[in-house]
């Protein structure tokens, strides 16, 4: 019995030591990207700034990088991330509350970029680098 222990003894730790080297084997191979390429990573293009005015004085401003064909709806999470802002979407994909601040039948939130009102819908719109973007809780 003592001797059939050592055996099996003996090939566990054989086996054990035969895994840490095959182990570091397929990690060194792996490691070198060789079988796996490395995620394509986003093209910074530049910088935008957001600025979200309440309509009762109060605003929030953020600036940030942007990568390619980045949208609003992007540039807006990042700002709700950075900012700790809640907001919500309505059932047509527009904002319709951004913290306390909710649309209804006399102000909604619109969007402007470098001045110029934005009348398609916010997830379509690109950034381009420089953008001001502005997000207003105004009257209709």
């Amino acid at each position: 019995m003592k001797k059939n222990k050592k055996k099996d003894d003996y090939i566990l730790i054989i086996s054990a030591v035969f895994l840490l080297i095959l182990s570091g084997f397929l990690i060194f191979s792996f490691s070198s990207n060789r079988f796996f390429p490395p995620l394509p990573t986003a093209n910074i293009i530049g910088e935008a700034s957001l600025t979200i005015d309440f309509g009762n004085g109060e605003r929030r401003a953020f600036k940030g990088e942007i990568v390619e064909n980045e949208n609003l709806m992007s540039v807006l999470n990042q700002a709700a991330k950075a900012g700790n802002l809640r907001y919500k979407l309505d059932e047509g994909n527009n904002v319709a509350t951004i913290e306390n601040f909710t649309a209804n039948k006399t102000k909604t939130w619109q969007w402007h970029i470098n001045g110029k009102k934005v009348e398609k819908p916010f997830y379509e719109i690109i950034v381009n680098p420089s953008d001001e973007i502005l997000i207003k809780y105004a009257q209709k």
